[in-house]
């Protein structure tokens, strides 16, 4: 179980990158992969980047600003693809397998992701959002997008705007706690109570790196994130 009480680790503190970096945080996507693909599968064309049939190079602010759109169910697909070629990169593991899945369901799926950006929106508890999307035992309700992908959809869903409350969790974070708040941690299928249990660790060590800072800038807990998941073992 996650200590909530853990202190902020010093390492971590000292290699905050800024809101500015992590809004720069970068990943490489081959878009024309990703066109073949969703037009091999009759699935909603990617827009803007995505669609260009280019190598493109994605930051997390430009996928935050499809957060910030009206939600409509056009819209949550290219939130939805976004974050997912944000979070798989160059390589892309498993894509076909994983868009196969969204073709076979295309309405549920879409109704679930505008069911999750609405609780994120009005600013519902982690876990309700975060529920939406993955089973009270960790499993994605739908198939192939799993536990970590859905925290990168809701992380997005909270636009360019807001302070985060909602936060990427993935393997990766998670081995990266284990020595400090979480020792027997999962490197995937997180329950709802889970993950927000991690959202408010995040926000704690946020707080606590404020504080520490003495200065007017607030740290923001992907900030945290970022760092845990760029942490090599001490």
């Amino acid at each position: 179980m996650i200590n909530e009480n853990a202190p902020l680790p010093d390492d971590i503190f000292a290699k905050l990158p800024g809101a500015a970096a992590v809004m720069s945080h970068a990943v490489s996507v081959d878009s024309g992969r990703w066109q073949r693909a969703l037009s091999a599968r009759k699935l909603r064309p990617a827009e803007g980047k995505l669609g260009s049939g280019q190598p493109i190079s994605l930051t997390r602010k430009e996928v935050f600003d499809l957060g910030d759109q009206a939600r409509t169910v056009a819209n949550a697909f290219q939130l939805l693809y976004y974050s997912l070629a944000w979070g798989l990169g160059t390589r892309a593991p498993r894509l076909h397998q994983r868009l196969d899945s969204l073709a076979g369901r295309e309405e549920n799926a879409g109704q679930l992701l505008l069911d999750a950006w609405a609780l994120v929106r009005d600013g519902a508890p982690t876990r309700n959002a975060y529920g939406t999307l993955t089973s009270n035992r960790g499993a994605g309700r739908i198939p192939w997008f799993g536990p970590a992908f859905s925290t990168k959809f809701l992380y997005f869903a909270q636009g360019s705007a807001a302070q985060p409350r909602y936060v990427i969790l993935d393997q990766v974070v998670a081995k990266n706690l284990r020595q400090d708040a979480w020792p027997q941690a999962p490197t995937a299928g997180w329950w709802p109570e889970t993950y927000e249990r991690y959202s408010r660790l995040l926000d704690r060590w946020a707080n606590q790196a404020t504080e520490r800072l003495e200065t007017a800038r607030r740290v923001r807990p992907d900030e945290i994130e970022l760092t845990l998941f760029r942490r090599h073992g001490r």
